[in-house]
């Protein structure tokens, strides 16, 4: 048996990088949407999650390893026979690509040193490392008092429902400790809660049309307004000035475009405003006050989403723990007569989703719509001072050398639904490589041309094998 050192880690990389890499790009070739309208038998978020999950499986015993299939919710790989279980959690699933990519996202390919693919951050990468994690412990006999359990769910971008399935309904294996491999190094040790909902609001009488988005937890980049009632020559004129809109004529309408800038719900932009539904609302204002048209939904989301931290909607909450509220307008279509705008809001730990729930009802019925599809996961919490947190801050201080603090975030992992999940890495928030290539609004993980940096990649799995092996130790002082 062996003890591990950071020269050991360093020669099986090296030695197993251009395999790790293919794995990698094998994996991101799988366009795994979670769907959950295209539910069926045993393949509860849609065939191309299912076939995710069956190839990541299939993977996991072709290196020999054990693997269990929750009725397509999520699976597992194990190493080990012990009693006591570590947890390495990632997701299969991917936030739609959208259109706009330089590059296709689901032919993943390798340029200057970054992989390119959907998916291949967020949250693949780290999947295909905790594969191989499992297989470096076994290639060098690396000797461990805890089984190692990887878990991969099927729908962690669209709520969490897989391990929460899992827990209340499958009653699963739940290990003592695990990490989840979902944000920045080094250790997460507080998640804002998340409440999902949407706005049914009355779109006006002139507007026809009104989309942009895919998912709640992105900020669009484009929205499309149909507008009736007035030509393109005088609906140009009157939003004459006003930034990031064009408009084009469509038939007997003309559309309004809103151009913004994508990125990930949970880390709003202070200052210029980068959501295309709120462009596109502020758009419709000025056109009303301007020319008598009826487009008073533009209105209440103008004015309700004035900023992406809910002044707007009397939400404005903060706490030292955890930051800011943040609020996404995400998807907006229109159904009948009404707006059907899908949100996203993540907020404090101290907080209270009842009385978000109140003010956000208020403001519905103020609009006279309601508040519809409401959804909560509850905040995530562990003691920064806590054994097991100090174990993986001593790794990552080990292999990078920083010194940085246990962090909070509003970004939303399965550490609010897996009991003792600890979200840690696999991004580097210090000395991390950026892909210089990408021209702005591309290259983040749930935009256009998402992107991984390999030499950070492979840091993330220096840093995670060391921390597993002072977990183990950890856990047996604690016993």
């Amino acid at each position: 048996m062996a003890m591990v050192t950071e020269k050991m880690i360093d020669e099986w990389v090296a030695e197993h990088k251009q395999e790790m890499i293919d794995e990698l790009l094998a994996w991101v070739s799988h366009p795994s949407v979670s769907r959950a309208d295209l539910a069926a038998p045993n393949a509860p978020y849609g065939e191309d999650c299912r076939k995710m999950l069956d190839f990541a499986l299939a993977e996991g015993k072709r290196f020999g390893f054990r693997t269990e299939d929750y009725e397509g919710y999520c699976g597992a790989v194990i190493s080990g026979d012990k009693k006591r279980e570590i947890g390495l959690v990632a997701h299969l699933d991917v936030v739609p690509e959208g259109e706009g990519w330089l590059y296709s996202p689901y032919e993943p390919v390798v340029v200057n040193d970054f992989m390119v693919g959907r998916g291949c951050s967020d949250n693949k990468g780290p999947g295909v490392l905790g594969l191989y994690l499992l297989k470096f412990f076994r290639d060098n006999e690396v000797p461990f008092n805890s089984t190692l359990r990887l878990m991969m769910g099927c729908a962690e971008e669209t709520g969490m429902a897989d391990f929460k399935h899992y827990i209340d309904v499958l009653h699963g294996p739940v290990p003592e400790v695990s990490l989840v491999t979902d944000c920045s190094f080094p250790v997460c040790y507080a998640q804002k809660g998340g409440f999902d909902a949407a706005f049914m609001i009355p779109a006006g009488a002139n507007i026809v049309e009104f989309k942009a988005g895919l998912v709640r937890n992105s900020v669009p980049d484009l929205a499309t307004v149909t507008i009736s009632g007035i030509t393109a020559e005088d609906a140009r004129a009157a939003l004459e000035g006003v930034p990031k809109v064009e408009i084009a004529k469509a038939g007997e309408y003309i559309q309004l475009l809103a151009h913004g800038k994508a990125g990930h719900a949970a880390f709003p932009d202070h200052g210029e405003k980068k959501n295309a539904i709120v462009l596109a609302a502020d758009a419709l204002v000025v056109l009303q006050e301007k020319t008598g048209l009826d487009l008073r939904g533009g209105k209440f989301i103008s004015e309700r989403f004035v900023t992406p931290f809910g002044d707007g909607l009397d939400i404005q909450f903060e706490d030292e723990m955890s930051g800011e509220l943040t609020i996404n307008a995400g998807v907006i279509k229109k159904v009948g007569d009404m707006l059907h705008l899908d949100i996203d809001i993540r907020y404090p730990v101290t907080d209270d989703d009842q009385d978000i729930q109140a003010k956000l009802e208020k403001a519905a019925k103020e609009a006279d719509g309601e508040l519809v599809e409401v959804g909560i996961s509850h905040p995530f919490y562990i003691d920064p001072e806590s054994p097991m947190v100090s174990a993986l801050m001593s790794a990552y201080k080990d292999i990078t050398g920083d010194d940085s603090k246990p962090y909070s975030m509003g970004g939303g992992t399965y550490s609010r639904v897996i009991p003792n999940g600890i979200s840690f890495g696999p991004g580097l928030a210090v000395g991390s490589h950026k892909p210089e290539f990408m021209p702005e609004g591309h290259g983040s993980a749930h935009g256009l041309d998402e992107t991984l940096s390999i030499e950070d990649w492979l840091t993330a799995f220096k840093i995670y094998a060391l921390a597993l092996v002072k977990l183990d130790a950890a856990l047996d002082e604690m016993q």
